[in-house]
């Protein structure tokens, strides 16, 4: 027996090489691709030495004096190809990919970008400041409820935290790291020249399907114009505008469900029950409770093998819909564009819940070759309206309590007469208004002047936002407050701005000449009032 447990053995490695064997020849014998190709330039002129690498290895290549290449490349690889002072291209290798024509554009295309920095915009190679401008791409292509969430990771120097996923909450975001210890550190937020941080907004109300571009200016220099109001950053929204041409209507839509991402898991009921055998044999108290259960509630559940998953009967399937409308065309002196939005998000957690419904409208016009009109009004509606159940006190509950009373109330204490944690679902029996308006309205004016005085321009710009908010809210007996308890808050917002602008901007050969100067006026008056009652005979009566 020895003997034969010594061939199978031998057998059993020999095997096992000849599958290792098979392994590594069917890993070498990777599809390669053998690839050709020419690199040029916007123009048609050919780049010799452009670099030819195969992403994530050492394997690389340059172009001849014919800007031609040739590699062996396994399927599936990506190419990279780089030249000095040329934007860097990416190739994915295909079974199909033989022959590329490669054309690489010049990076310096991107310094004659026309940036907006303070009041006013520039040519990116003229700014000085640090200023950086986040990709359209994810401003109109991310399903976010607000525009921060599209900036978390992709601009550097812009740290986005958020700190919890409740529909319609709104990240924190900081410029530069937190330069205060406990003052906000927020950055200064300005749509369409208009500051939203001071008039008591905030990002919700801004519809990311509306924004054109966004600029963050980030160091001294580049906010230097605001002020103390720049301290912390400065974030510059641009909204769209209308267009020359037939009218054009767009809709962009979609629809998507949530779920948590990693659903945390209590005890079981299994490991619940030997955690208080184990207590119960460590303090000597196995005669006192005939069941391995505590509470007397729970009892009939463990003698019956009725468990609850607590986690589970909190959350839900979380669904998140989007629909936006627009029109946009005009003339070369009329322009306008109209977008209607409408989000809901149903939350993860049962009652949790956000609804925004918006209306943009903007409007430009020439009146003459010298003056020129425009006027922005916007209206935003949101709603946080709802009861909201409790994801930790779900994570504190025995599996053997009870949810429902006889009379298929919600039981106020699940595992009686324990009186440590009550019922998770309680906030569902709440009546809680939240809500809040912002209705905004800015025009300009802007004159613009010729003859030894070309170049120099006028602008005046005016806005005024008035922003109401409602929060009420009801607890009452089913949600373990025996003599009911009301509240009532509303807010309102009243804030103008008034800024009087001086630019001129001239080229003489070579130098170029950027002057602006400002007077700006601004004030926001707020006024809030409440009330509080307790003592209802009962919930019904409650208005």
């Amino acid at each position: 027996m020895k003997y034969r447990f010594t061939l199978l053995k031998s057998f059993s490695v020999l095997l096992l090489m000849m599958m290792l064997t098979g392994i590594a020849q069917l890993a070498s014998a990777q599809t390669k691709i053998n690839v050709k190709g020419v690199v040029k330039d916007a123009t048609g002129n050919v780049l010799p030495g452009a670099t030819v690498n195969i992403q994530g290895t050492t394997q690389s290549t340059t172009t001849d004096v014919n800007g031609a290449f040739k590699m062996e490349v396994a399927e599936g690889s990506t190419l990279k190809i780089s030249f000095v002072s040329m934007i860097t291209k990416f190739i994915e290798v295909t079974k199909n990919t033989t022959t590329l024509n490669i054309v690489l554009e010049d990076s310096n295309k991107q310094l004659n970008e026309v940036v907006v920095v303070g009041y006013g915009t520039q040519k990116r190679s003229d700014v000085t400041g640090s200023v950086t401008t986040v990709p359209k791409s994810r401003l109109s292509q991310l399903p976010v409820t607000n525009v921060l969430q599209a900036v978390e990771g992709a601009v550097a120097g812009v740290t986005v935290t958020t700190s919890s996923s409740i529909p319609g909450r709104q990240p924190s975001v900081t410029v530069r790291g937190q330069n205060s210890i406990s003052a906000a550190s927020g950055p200064f937020v300005v749509v369409d020249g208009i500051p939203l941080t001071k008039s008591g907004g905030s990002l919700n109300d801004i519809n990311p399907n509306d924004i054109a571009s966004m600029e963050i200016l980030k160091d001294a220099s580049a906010v230097a114009i605001y002020g103390a109001n720049g301290s912390q950053g400065v974030i510059l929204i641009t909204t769209k505008r209308g267009t020359t041409g037939k009218p054009v209507i767009r809709y962009n839509g979609y629809a998507g469900y949530e779920n948590l991402g990693h659903i945390l898991e209590p005890r079981g009921p299994a490991s619940f029950t030997q955690k208080f055998l184990d207590y119960e044999s460590q303090n000597h108290l196995t005669q006192q409770f005939p069941e391995p259960v505590y509470n007397n509630s729970e009892r009939a559940n463990y003698a019956a093998g009725r468990t609850i998953d607590w986690v589970k009967e909190v959350t839900q399937q979380g669904f998140m819909q989007d629909h936006n409308l627009s029109v946009t065309g005009g003339t070369p002196d009329v322009k306008y564009f109209l977008s209607g939005d409408y989000l809901k998000q149903k939350g993860v957690i049962k009652g949790y819940q956000y609804n925004r419904a918006s209306v943009r409208s903007n409007l430009d016009v020439n009146v003459t070759s010298y003056l020129s009109v425009g006027a922005n009004l916007y209206f935003a509606n949101n709603n946080y309206d709802g009861g909201r159940a409790n994801l930790l006190n779900a994570t504190a509950m025995s599996p053997y309590g009870n949810i429902y009373n006889a009379d298929g109330t919600y039981a106020i204490y699940p595992m009686a007469p324990e009186q440590l944690y009550v019922n998770p679902l309680l906030g569902l029996t709440t009546d809680q208004i939240n809500r809040s308006v912002n209705i905004s309205g800015n025009g300009y004016a802007e004159v613009k002047f010729g003859g030894v005085l070309k170049g120099l321009k006028y602008r005046l710009n005016a806005g005024y936002t008035y922003l109401p908010t409602r929060v009420d809210g009801y607890s009452g007996r089913l949600a373990n407050t025996p003599l009911g308890s009301a509240t009532a808050v509303s807010s309102e917002t009243n804030s103008y701005t008034l800024d009087n602008l001086l630019l001129y901007t001239r080229d003489f050969g070579k130098h170029r000449i950027d002057f602006t100067g400002l007077y700006s006026a601004q004030q926001r008056k707020y006024f809030i009032s409440g009330i509080a009652g307790t003592g209802y005979i009962n919930d019904e009566t409650v208005i």
